[in-house]
């Protein structure tokens, strides 16, 4: 580049802000004497153009190079913004989960006190009630005000949970009073002053349990333990009926109590619940519906027979087994626990516990099904769900922003919990979903190369890289899983495919430029077999995914150079390439030796030097043929592979065929001349032709055809009937 000879304070007169052009030419003109310094001026002030639009375009292409960079560093930044604020929002909602968990401790806590105040009350203003009351083992497990239900046409027929009498009661009368639900009775407190309600007298004390003895109990407990079996039965009054109603019925009696609401209802009753069936209370409230009630493990009996019979006593036993520790009892809750903090690993480990424990249980009883524990099963099963769907979510969210490298060993962690739970498909799905985002943005970061070639095979080797990466982290995960490995094949199919499209696009690979696409696919074709000799086999999957695009390529190519055959043909005229200088032999020689060949030795007998002019005996026409024939084949003969070997031996006869063809034509047009030395001429063409050029390539894929190199061998027999052609005279 040419740089100006003008000083800075020259040039710095341009930079002034009061520059004035009309006066700058004035004072050059008139300092000037003649055109001599004005062109010295214009040349000058030229130079400092060009100079200035050089640096112009330096700035430009600085500037959007740093403007690349930023906007990839923003782009980086903005993927872990996003996880930032999604594991942000995992902490809001995990502290909002135990908020909540807070104030429900806190409301149970105000209302034990508030029990515990009333509690103490009703012992003030009534003697009696704490004689009823005084027993080591009792605890008080709710209270509250209630009215009592006085019927005339309520039905006492027993009745299941959920059913009510059709008939409406004419009249009914209610009386205030207060229920004290213990763990062994229930008793009902009525005000001896209806006004004041100072104080208050026992009315009613109704026992929740009945001893029953005769059944042996091997379990590690007293020998002589009574079994408890229900002594009431608990009624559930529709609210067409009486609402916020229900009815307890205790031997002959049948007691019907009010309730302020229908929440303060279902709170007593599941409270009877929980003092009737004691072990079962977290194992089937925990599953109670909205407006219906859990019911008890074995069925409610309708006549005391029922009750008593042996098999729904030792079904109650068990259930009393299995619900023994307490860790049973408290499963669903810590399970959801530990999923609204995201502690997948706990989770894990309690949910495999879980199992254990069921598939114990039921090997020591194998006698007959026991509902209450498929409740339990299906309550951890829906956890599992849950577990497994967060997890999922989790990965897809990462996986939309960008995955990360350096957090693959959390991602990895996640698919082994799956994987243990017994979701091995749901988890193959995942580890492939990762893949993907990995493969992608992998990819995405490979810098653009002056070369093409070079950027190609910086491209196929980033694919290769995080390909062999895969293999190794899906075989570490699922080695124990072969079923899998179907899943994986495909996968590595369809990014192999997913490659071949994206460089086909970018016409990295297309029919326009045949020699920088045969590199481009010889680059490919060579990562695929070192791929293939170490780990899987991906090759036959590269060579399906190109055999459609290389015929079509190899076709596009083939009648390119049938098209330049028939121009040079048409307008050949038969006569030697000379040569001038020495150094053009050399150019010749050096473009044949490029292409593979001894270029001495193969043109050597075709060559004569005179006075250091060299003379080739060969038509223009043959030299170019030869040029384009022997590209063609070198570069078809380091992709060749057998799903395309016809196409290419059809396409390397066919060019052959032609290019002779039109040396028939030319010796047809001689048959009425007797110029046996242009016959001569073209005889030495032919020769040059079948001898030598198809005779290299003949000799080059012959080991590689197999049976098709029958077609190589026909072309030969054109070599008599052209012989006869040439030696006929008129």
């Amino acid at each position: 580049m040419e740089f100006s000879d003008a000083d800075h304070g020259f040039r710095a007169r341009f930079l002034e802000p009061k520059f004035e052009p009309e006066s700058f030419v004035q004072s050059i003109a008139s300092k000037s004497i003649g055109s001599t310094d004005l062109m010295n001026m214009k040349r000058r002030m030229h130079l400092i153009s060009s100079e200035a639009k050089t640096e112009l375009k330096q700035n430009v292409y600085r500037n959007h190079t740093k403007f690349i960079e930023t906007a990839k560093e923003v782009s980086s930044l903005e993927s872990e913004v996003y996880q930032l604020h999604s594991l942000l929002a995992d902490e809001k909602q995990l502290l909002n989960t135990v908020k909540e968990l807070l104030n429900v401790e806190s409301k149970a806590d105000t209302s034990e006190a508030s029990d515990t105040e009333s509690w103490e009350t009703l012992l003030h203003h009534c003697q009696s009630l704490g004689l009823v009351s005084v027993s080591p083992e009792r605890r008080l497990i709710h209270s509250g005000k209630l009215l009592e239900v006085k019927l005339e046409n309520l039905s006492t027929k027993p009745q299941t949970k959920g059913s009510s009498t059709s008939k409406l009661p004419a009249s009914y009368v209610t009386h205030q009073c207060y229920g004290l639900l213990f763990s062994d009775c229930f008793i009902i407190a009525k005000s001896s002053n209806i006004r004041t309600a100072t104080a208050y007298d026992v009315d009613q004390v109704i026992k929740l349990h009945q001893p029953l003895t005769g059944i042996n109990n091997n379990r590690n407990t007293n020998q002589n333990k009574q079994i408890q079996s229900s002594a009431i039965q608990l009624i559930n009054v529709k609210d067409d009926v009486l609402r916020n109603s229900f009815s307890i019925k205790h031997n002959l009696e049948t007691h019907t109590l009010m309730c302020d609401n229908a929440q303060s209802k279902k709170h007593w009753m599941e409270m009877f619940e929980s003092a009737l069936y004691p072990q079962q209370r977290r194992g089937s409230l925990l599953h109670t519906e909205t407006g219906r009630l859990s019911t008890s493990p074995t069925s409610i009996s309708s006549s005391g027979n029922d009750r008593s019979s042996i098999q729904q006593q030792q079904l109650q036993l068990f259930e009393e087994d299995f619900y023994a520790e307490d860790w049973i009892s408290d499963t669903q809750e810590n399970l959801v626990i530990l999923l609204a903090e995201r502690n997948f690993d706990q989770a894990l480990e309690l949910i495999l516990r879980a199992r254990n424990y069921v598939r114990q249980f039921l090997q020591g009883h194998p006698q007959q099904p026991m509902h209450f524990v498929d409740e339990y099963t299906k309550g951890v099963q829906i956890k599992e769900q849950e577990l497994c769907k967060l997890i999922e979510k989790e990965i897809q969210n990462i996986c939309d922003r960008g995955c990360s490298t350096n957090l693959l060993k959390h991602y990895y962690h996640h698919i082994q919990t799956l994987k243990q739970l017994g979701y091995v498909p749901k988890a193959c799905d995942l580890f492939i979903t990762i893949q993907l985002s990995l493969m992608r943005n992998t990819l995405k970061q490979t810098k653009l190369e002056e070369l093409n070639v070079v950027f190609v095979e910086n491209f196929a080797n980033t694919f290769f890289t995080r390909l062999v990466d895969s293999y190794y982290e899906f075989v570490e995960i699922f080695k124990d899983q072969k079923s899998t490995f179907t899943k994986f094949i495909v996968w590595m199919s369809s990014e192999i495919e997913k490659l071949i499209t994206i460089l086909h696009n970018q016409q990295y690979i297309s029919t326009k430029n045949f020699t920088f696409s045969m590199k481009n696919i010889h680059i490919l074709l060579t990562k695929a077999n070192e791929f293939s000799s170490k780990l899987i086999d991906v090759k036959f999957m590269f060579e399906e995914q190109l055999e459609q695009l290389l015929i079509q390529i190899i076709n596009t190519q083939k009648d390119v150079i049938i098209d330049t055959l028939r121009q040079r043909h048409r307008d050949e005229k038969w006569i030697s390439v000379t040569l001038q200088t020495q150094d053009r032999l050399d150019q010749l020689f050096f473009e044949f030796r490029e292409l593979g060949l001894d270029s001495q030795k193969f043109l050597q007998p075709f060559l004569t030097t005179t006075n250091e002019v060299t003379q080739i005996h060969l038509a223009p026409s043959t030299l170019l043929f030869a040029k384009a024939y022997l590209t063609f084949s070198r570069d078809l003969f380091k992709i060749h592979y057998s799903l395309i070997n016809q196409t290419v031996v059809e396409a390397l006869v066919e060019l052959i065929k032609l290019h002779l063809k039109y040396y028939e034509r030319a010796l047809q047009k001689l048959q009425t001349s007797n110029d046996k030395q242009l016959k001569n001429f073209i005889m030495k063409n032919v020769d040059f032709s079948l001898n030598h050029l198809f005779h290299y390539v003949d000799t080059l894929y012959r080991p590689k055809v197999g049976h098709s190199v029958k077609y190589f061998t026909k072309v030969y027999e054109k070599m008599s009937k052209l012989k006869e052609m040439a030696a006929a005279e008129k």
